[in-house]
């Protein structure tokens, strides 16, 4: 019996190759090329040969201007985009982060030209983008066509980008040159949100929700309590276990690699937290490496955040209450920075995971009423000549 063979077929010349191949006969297709002397492999994740090959004509035109660029001493957006992407500072990133910033890296480059100099980039292809972005251009990578978006959203887009463009700055090549003299975008204003939308929870609505929480599941009151009673995020909290809680010393470990950014702390909890973790450690008869908020599914794992998204606003359903829009557990969290305005920011700060007292003040702490009101009417002190 004849075994049939792999497909391949090779794209350039000696130097500025890519090889297409089956790497089984039938199977999906693959790629080879070499870069700085090293080779990359990666699958195609398709059978479709003709596309393949376009494909590779796109890739060798890509490497070929980079190419250009390395003995012209100059870099493309795309090979900054590129070594960004493979150096320390970026893979030193949460996974998430990592493709997060991969995707708004793609959509950007491939709407100013992979192959463009990095050093012609102005404050008008930055609004090129934004307004490309605000309109939900169809050419624009991994967008909703015709889906308009928040300028905070544009501006992540960029912030990534700038990223990128200041560590091409700092970083120096195997010559001792630093692979970008300066960032060209350095300065440019980015497309800030004007009204930005952070609701908070008031505690009376919280109150409506605790009460019907053991209508939806017996987990949801606990998330509350822990959510309102630590101010941290969902991340942080649902990926506790039980070894993250001491009992005695009355303090919660809360663990980097569940933090946004990377901020390991030992804090102490409230009396309503302690009281409502050691009721569900009792209920669970759980210790050590076991979930605290264990998913339904499989208890071995964290329960998954958007089922918690989905019991809140069922919680809001039975509670008849209209949730405010973007109002779901992150309000619970401004709520708790809200409610401690009267303590000094640094150490709100810090108890809550807050790595600089700026975020906590712009983004989550929120003027009410009552506060504004003893602003005015009661000074702290008073000056006087002399």
């Amino acid at each position: 019996m004849k075994h049939r063979k792999c497909w391949s077929k090779s794209i350039g010349e000696r130097g500025a190759r890519v090889r297409l191949y089956e790497d089984r006969a039938g199977g999906p297709l693959s790629r080879s090329v070499y870069v700085n002397g090293k080779e990359k492999r990666k699958s195609l994740g398709h059978r479709d040969k003709e596309l393949a090959i376009r494909q590779a004509y796109e890739l060798l035109h890509s490497l070929l201007s980079n190419q250009q660029a390395l003995d012209q001493e100059t870099l493309t957006i795309g090979m900054a985009a590129q070594l960004y992407l493979e150096s320390p500072q970026h893979l030193s990133k949460k996974p998430l982060t990592q493709r997060c910033d991969k995707r708004e890296l793609e959509r950007v480059v491939a709407f100013l030209g992979a192959s463009r100099d990095v050093a012609s980039l102005s404050e008008s292809d930055v609004r090129r983008f934004t307004m490309a972005r605000r309109q939900g251009d169809p050419n624009l990578k991994y967008v909703a066509p015709g889906k308009p978006v928040r300028d905070r959203t544009i501006e992540m887009d960029l912030v990534t980008l700038m990223t990128a463009l200041n560590w091409a700055a700092r970083e120096r090549n195997s010559t001792g040159r630093r692979l970008l003299k300066e960032n060209p975008l350095m300065g440019i204003r980015l497309p800030k949100e004007k009204n930005p939308e952070r609701p908070v929870m008031s505690h009376d609505v919280y109150l409506k929700l605790l009460e019907v929480a053991p209508r939806v599941h017996s987990l949801l009151p606990l998330a509350l309590i822990v959510a309102e009673g630590t101010g941290r995020r969902i991340s942080a909290w649902r990926n506790l276990v039980w070894d993250d809680v001491d009992f005695e010393a009355k303090t919660i470990h809360w663990r980097a690699e569940h933090d946004k950014k990377g901020y390991e702390q030992v804090v102490v909890m409230s009396d309503a937290v302690r009281d409502a973790l050691a009721a569900q450690q009792k209920a669970q008869a759980a210790i050590g490496k076991a979930a605290v908020f264990p998913s339904p599914k499989d208890p071995t794992k964290p329960c998954n955040r958007h089922l918690f998204d989905d019991w809140l606003r069922r919680a809001y359903r039975l509670a008849k209450i209209v949730p405010q829009r973007r109002g779901m557990w992150h309000s619970i969290r401004r709520k708790w920075a809200t409610e401690r305005k009267g303590h000094p920011v640094k150490d709100v700060a810090a108890a809550g995971g807050w790595r600089t007292e700026e975020v906590l003040t712009t983004s989550y702490q929120q003027a009410d009423a009552e506060t504004i009101k003893n602003v005015v009417l009661h000074p702290t002190h008073r000056i006087v000549s002399g």
